[in-house]
């Protein structure tokens, strides 16, 4: 009986060895573009390549599948992978160009195990028609969302409590502000919206004249500026949601003859190296980011589920503050030790419960993030 259990044992420790030696088979369907260097950012660029990071660490082949911003390429991509023979263990989507819905029943028809992340399904018909995770379809085995409405709110506050500080208040008394959104459709950029909204409404010495649509670009924010300032002429302060669209204001401003930091504020979100630049010498004020590694911490999350800790023990719709700011206070500190973008110095396994049996709980903020990168 003795030597039976021993037997027994032995056969787990090995069955257990050869699963965590298994490689796990991710795909990502990327809806953004590929190029580092655009328009609107190399955010999804950056999406991809610390996901890639996480993967080598957690011994995970991640394919990553572009669909260059084209919301027809995102319904092809997945019926692609949905009718292969040998399909991946996980896809990874995100709710971007309102076609989320469609590649999440294109997965579950298929029977793939499908994880969402960035944006997910906000609107009341979206949320009956679909659930949450695990709820309708049981394929659906979980999201990840950084808290976008947080973000957009920190990028208010900062501008508006660092404008009114130093004398950036229109002619009436009140800080006129103005918002320059990504698009009104979009999971994140509506909830980004919503946190500039609440920012404002919290004040009474402080107007918001209008919210711009840029399309998360540069160069239509910049076009756009010109236009703002004829209208509202004592604008102080310039919200932007991402950090192209306040370089792209803050290039327009100059060619008025303002200064950023001086007679406009301005915020913006993604951490881009240019906008990290801009904040060591002044002129932007913060930025908030880190939303580009959740693709990294949903490599951890499916790590754990495959090799038996659900995640769902902090639930399946997953909301976390994975949004961080950089201002004056620690850009240095954030560049000294990741401006090279090489996230390989990150140890992943770190940030996994199955690696690490006595963590209670998932932390991907940005001071865990600054421990692993010493």
């Amino acid at each position: 009986m003795k030597n039976k259990f021993h037997i027994i044992l032995i056969f787990l420790i090995l069955y257990s060895s050869t699963a965590l030696a298994a490689k796990i088979k991710v795909t990502f369907i990327n809806p953004g573009v590929s190029e580092r260097v655009h328009a609107t950012g190399g955010f999804w660029a950056k999406v991809s390549s610390f996901m890639k990071a996480a993967a080598t660490d957690l011994n995970i082949e991640l394919e990553v599948l572009y669909a260059e911003r084209n919301h027809l390429e995102l319904r092809e991509l997945v019926k692609k992978v949905a009718v292969r023979k040998n399909k991946p263990d996980y896809l990874i989507i995100v709710n971007e160009m309102r076609q989320g819905g469609v590649q999440l029943k294109t997965a579950m028809d298929a029977g793939i195990k499908t994880f969402m992340i960035l944006n997910t399904f906000i609107r009341k018909k979206n949320i009956q028609l679909y659930g949450v995770p695990r709820e309708k379809y049981k394929n659906w085995i979980g999201s990840l969302i950084p808290d976008n409405h947080y973000a957009g709110y920190r990028i208010a506050k900062s501008i508006i409590k660092k404008a009114i500080k130093n004398g950036g208040v229109a002619r009436n008394g009140k800080l006129h502000i103005v918002g320059m959104a990504g698009d009104l459709v979009t999971p994140a950029a509506i909830e980004r919206n919503m946190g500039l909204k609440k920012a404002v409404a919290e004040l009474k010495n402080v107007d918001l004249k209008q919210i711009f649509v840029c399309q998360w670009s540069k160069d239509l924010a910049h076009s756009k500026i010109s236009h703002i300032f004829t209208r509202y002429p004592e604008v102080g302060a310039i919200w932007a949601a991402n950090d192209p669209i306040a370089l792209g204001s803050m290039d327009g401003t100059v060619a008025l003859g303002k200064k950023p930091g001086k007679d406009v504020y301005f915020g913006g979100l993604n951490w881009d190296t240019p906008a990290l630049a801009k904040i060591k010498e002044g002129s932007l004020t913060i930025s908030m980011g880190g939303h580009f590694m959740t693709g990294g911490w949903a490599m951890v999350l499916l790590h754990d589920y495959h090799h038996g800790k659900d995640f769902k023990e902090e639930g399946t719709d997953l909301k976390m503050k994975i949004f961080d700011e950089i201002n004056s206070s620690n850009v240095d500190k954030y560049i000294k030790k990741f401006g090279d973008k090489k996230w390989d110095k990150i140890d992943f396994s770190k940030f996994s419960k199955v690696l690490n049996p006595k963590m209670i709980k998932y932390d991907f903020s940005l001071k865990s993030i600054f421990k692993q990168g010493n």
